[in-house]
């Protein structure tokens, strides 16, 4: 799911300006932007809120969502297509954007940083121990909550904690084991039957 973007025009309805007083706020460096290949400029929805928030302009309430984001990294499309559909019944509470590698990974969280991963730790190339450690290396991705899945037995050299990954899970697990620890780790009341989560490696709960 890629971040929200807004044109010219949108951007002037939600302000009440004129599309050619945004292009003017664009061009002067006070609303950051970008050019489609079509020469189309669009802003981001985050680019369009910092903006708002700066010249005390009040952020309507369809830019800000209550919506958790998480990040899904996996190599295995049908896996992808799983967690997908478990987390459907759950949209108003999650917003996903699914990567198929970790080097992906990396590129999204620098446009948009999400409150959640879940990843793979077996993955050609970048694996998932690798991508974690390139995440605890930069200070303001620690908050992120990361839980982890194998369908191999691995032995780990660090504890979990030193990756950063809250919850690890061994394949075969019920998916909807990861819509209930989005939910613990991320702090959501979710509509949910409880019940004993099976066994998997935890660490702290913050």
């Amino acid at each position: 799911m890629a971040e929200k973007t807004y044109t010219t025009t949108e951007i002037g309805r939600i302000c009440d300006v004129y599309p050619a007083t945004v292009i003017n706020w664009i061009e002067s460096g006070d609303l950051k932007a970008y050019i489609t290949p079509g020469g189309h400029r669009r802003v981001l929805r985050r680019n369009l809120i910092d903006f708002l928030k700066k010249y005390n302009i009040p952020v309507p309430s369809e830019l800000n969502s209550d919506r958790k984001t998480i990040m899904v990294v996996d190599d295995d499309p049908e896996m992808i297509q799983l967690i997908e559909r478990t987390f459907k019944k759950y949209e108003d509470y999650f917003a996903l954007t699914c990567v198929p590698n970790g080097v992906e990974a990396l590129l999204n969280i620098g446009r948009e940083k999400p409150d959640l991963m879940i990843l793979d730790i077996v993955m050609p190339g970048m694996d998932g121990f690798e991508l974690c450690t390139k995440l605890r290396s930069v200070d303001d991705m620690h908050s992120i909550k990361i839980l982890a899945m194998t369908g191999k037995k691995i032995t780990l050299d660090k504890s979990l904690g030193h990756y950063g990954i809250h919850k690890l899970f061994y394949k075969p697990f019920p998916l909807l084991d990861l819509v209930r620890a989005a939910g613990k780790f991320l702090r959501i009341e979710l509509p949910i039957p409880k019940k004993t989560e099976r066994a998997a490696a935890e660490v702290g709960s913050d």
